[in-house]
Parts: structure tokens; sequence; C-alpha cells
């Protein structure tokens, strides 16, 4: 007998995991899981690509200063240039000028990068930003020493036209960065802010917020207050005696707390892992 009910409960659970597994909100759950383990992948692949370039645009400044410390000696040595010294000045200069050139490719891709990933990061953007100032620095120094080197020789002149352009390729990357940084900029704010709204049920279905206890897909949202910034939204006051939540987040990054006057409230305990499913909260309030 104690066998036959044994087997009847674990049938039982089997019935009801199998249940729980095919229901919509499930099933909708298992998605949105599977869409974060995608998203998290690309953004692994597209910071291992930036760093990447990071690197090497770094070992390209680093491989320049033997030849900028030549030049700046040379264009302060007197005398006439020998020719295995010219020689020299020549090919470093072509060597930096085009190592400065090949950098500031390099920074407009990183740009580009990350403007079409989903990294935007304030950080990353400030470390591209300090990239163009050393570009911006020694390309300023190399048009300097190459003035004073030109006024000396002849043959290096004709260096100098190709750090002029050098350097205004540069200045157009400045403007380039800068709006491009803006865009980073904006975009930031638009991923920090959310939307949250609160009511009875009458309310939410009023404004096709509530649908069969469920999130409506066709809602109001001009019924949602917005939120610039998710991290600076802790506590939401509800004024009602019970709260539930219609939107779905992630166990633990919240809970509902009652305060002196017996009226609820929603701390939000991990804003990133809170709003990571959702930017839109719902709550189901009673009151």
């Amino acid at each position: 007998m104690k066998k036959v009910i044994f087997i009847c409960m674990v049938v039982l659970v089997m019935m009801a995991s199998s249940c729980v597994k095919n229901s919509s909100e499930y099933k909708a759950l298992q998605a949105q899981k599977d869409s974060l383990a995608l998203v998290n992948a690309q953004n692994a692949v597209e910071l291992d690509q930036i760093m990447e370039l990071f690197n090497e645009i770094e070992d390209n400044f680093n491989s320049i200063k033997t030849a900028e410390n030549y030049l700046s000696v040379q264009s302060g040595s007197p005398g006439e240039l020998t020719p295995s010294a010219r020689e020299r000045i020549q090919n470093d200069m072509k060597f930096v000028t085009e190592t400065l050139d090949k950098n500031r490719k390099q920074i407009a891709d990183l740009e580009k990068r990350l403007k079409n990933s989903n990294l935007k990061s304030s950080q990353l953007s400030n470390t591209i930003k300090n990239l163009q100032t050393e570009l911006e620095e020694k390309t300023s120094a190399l048009l300097a020493l190459s003035d004073e080197l030109a006024r000396r020789d002849k043959q290096i002149a004709e260096l100098h036209t190709h750090v002029t352009t050098l350097s205004t390729d540069v200045q157009t990357l400045k403007t380039q960065t800068k709006e491009q940084r803006e865009t980073i900029n904006q975009q930031q704010k638009e991923l920090n802010t959310v939307y949250y709204c609160f009511g009875t049920s009458k309310e939410l279905k009023e404004q096709k917020i509530l649908v069969k206890n469920q999130l409506g897909a066709d809602f109001n949202k001009d019924y949602f207050i917005r939120e610039k910034d998710f991290n600076q939204l802790k506590v939401i006051p509800l004024k009602a005696k019970q709260g539930k939540l219609v939107s779905t987040h992630p166990d633990g990054s919240y809970e509902f707390v009652k305060d002196a006057n017996g009226q609820v409230e929603l701390r939000i305990l991990d804003p990133k892992n809170f709003w990571s499913l959702t930017k839109y909260l719902v709550i189901l309030v009673k009151v």
C-alpha cells in the first residue's frame, strides 16, 4: 500500500513539474534567461576585441618613443645635419607619422565599435578620450619638431606636408570623437532610464496594463512614472496595505516593507539585477 502511495506521489510531482514547465510564465522566463545569456556572451566577445585594440594602440605609442627622442635632440642641435643624421630623421619622421596615423584610424575604429556595441560604458569612453588626448599631444609635438627641422633642411621639409596632413586628420577625428561620445552618453542615459507605475486591479485594467492578471502587450505608457537613473530609485511608497509585482523581476533584488503607518512600500535592494529583465515596473496594490 505504501509503495502505491509513493508511486502516486511521484506521478503527481512529475505532472506538476510538467505543468510548470509548459506554463506561459515559465517559457517567458526561460526565454528571458536564454536571451540574457546570449547578450552576455556577445558582450564578452566585444569587450575582448575592444581591449585587444586598446593594447595595440598603447603598444604603438610606446614604439615611437625612441624615434621621438632622437628627433627632439636633432631639432635642438646646432650646425648642419650630416647625411646619416638626415637619413635617420627622415626614416624616424616617416615611422612616427605612419604610426600616429595608424593610431588615429584605430581610435576611430574603437569609437565606432563602442557606439555599435552593447557596451555602453562611461569608463571605456573616457579611456578612448585619453587615447585621443595622447594622440593630439604627440601629433602637436611632432608638428613642432617638423617645423624646426624643416627650417634646417629642404629634404626634410618634404615630410612636413605629411605631418601637417596628419594634424588635420587628428583634428577631424577629435570633432568626430566628441560627437560620438555625446551619442554614447545619450545612449547611456537611455539605458539607465526606467519606468514604473502602481495601481489597483481596476486602475491597471483601465490602462490596459493588467490583462488576465498579467502585463498587457499594448498598455498605456503615459501612465508610467519616468526615472532617469534606476540607481537612484531605491524606495517606492505605494500608499496601500498590500503590494504585488505584475512585471517580472529577479527574486532577492527587492522586498515589500510596511512603514510606521502600516502602508507598504517597495524597496529595491539590487537595482542592476532588479531591472535586468525589464525596464517597466508594474505593481498591483490593494488599498
